[in-house]
């Protein structure tokens, strides 16, 4: 059950996180609030729950299909291809329906079957995503930063867009009011500008940067229709994205940004790492 409080003091916030990470967190969580100062937290197991989940015929998105599925929720996979996605097809209960999340008529059609077969979504989670070419400075080009921010941002925006006029989201009333929907998009850490040290990656950096302040803006703009918006970032993981370099397991990644949706952390407009620590923008 969503439950919905004012931001904490860092007394407040979960005990495992160390004081610096206390003290971190609580400066992220009091920036940017001063036009919406309540936030949406989700307190407990996730479970019972109507969940959309993008990107899910394989790595993170595969995995979260299995995890949010084990804890006893009703999920509806998107992918683009069902008839290739075999792992997800195989998994019993998983709802599984077709989405190409950079193809805004897909998108549209898309949500007008899902609202003929549900009546409310609780969490979307937006895990599709494109990584493109590695681009540096000499040959970036606009080809191919339009098509990653095509599924990065775009997608996710027109997403939660078509779930909203479909009223599958929302509780029709203001976050600080009572309970609604979460919107939880998946990004990276490559795009926050803070922590840009290396350069380089010009489509998936600058599209992951827009989806945080895509994700900011729907964060105020959704807050008065019960919605809330927060940002994940799985972590290095080992998936085909990065060629199964990673530091961590898809199920680590997973377990770890869903430990974040059920922790009392503020959600709403925030961003956070899969170890439940606030990222600098």
């Amino acid at each position: 059950m969503l439950r919905v409080v004012g931001l904490p003091t860092s007394s407040q916030l979960p005990a495992g996180l160390t004081a610096t990470r206390r003290q971190r967190s609580q400066a992220l969580a009091n920036q940017g609030h001063k036009r919406n100062r309540l936030s949406v937290m989700a307190a407990g197991r996730i479970t019972g729950k109507t969940v959309v989940v993008t990107g899910a015929n394989r790595g993170l998105g595969l995995e979260w299909v299995r995890q949010l599925l084990a804890q006893g929720n009703s999920v509806y996979a998107a992918v683009r291809d069902p008839s290739k996605a075999k792992e997800l097809t195989s998994l019993k209960d998983a709802r599984v329906t077709q989405l190409d999340v950079s193809n805004p008529a897909s998108i549209q059609e898309w949500a007008k079957k899902l609202a003929s077969q549900v009546d409310h979504i609780d969490y979307v989670i937006n895990n599709a995503g494109v990584i493109g070419a590695y681009q540096d400075f000499e040959h970036v080009t606009a080809e191919d930063m339009l098509a990653v921010f095509q599924t990065n941002t775009i997608g996710p925006l027109l997403i939660t867009q078509q779930l909203l006029r479909n009223r599958l989201i929302g509780s029709g009333q203001k976050v600080a009011d009572g309970p609604g929907s979460v919107i939880a998009n998946v990004t990276s850490k490559v795009g926050s500008v803070d922590d840009n040290r290396g350069g380089g990656g010009y489509a998936y950096r600058a599209s992951k940067s827009a989806l945080n302040n895509v994700n900011k803006s729907m964060s105020i703009d959704l807050a008065r229709r019960g919605i809330a918006a927060v940002l994940l970032h799985p972590g290095y993981v080992r998936t085909g994205m990065t060629g199964g370099n990673g530091l961590i397991d898809v199920d680590q990644a997973v377990a770890g940004m869903l430990s974040v949706l059920e922790s009392d952390l503020p959600l709403n407009g925030h961003w956070y790492d899969y170890k439940q620590e606030a990222i600098p923008w």
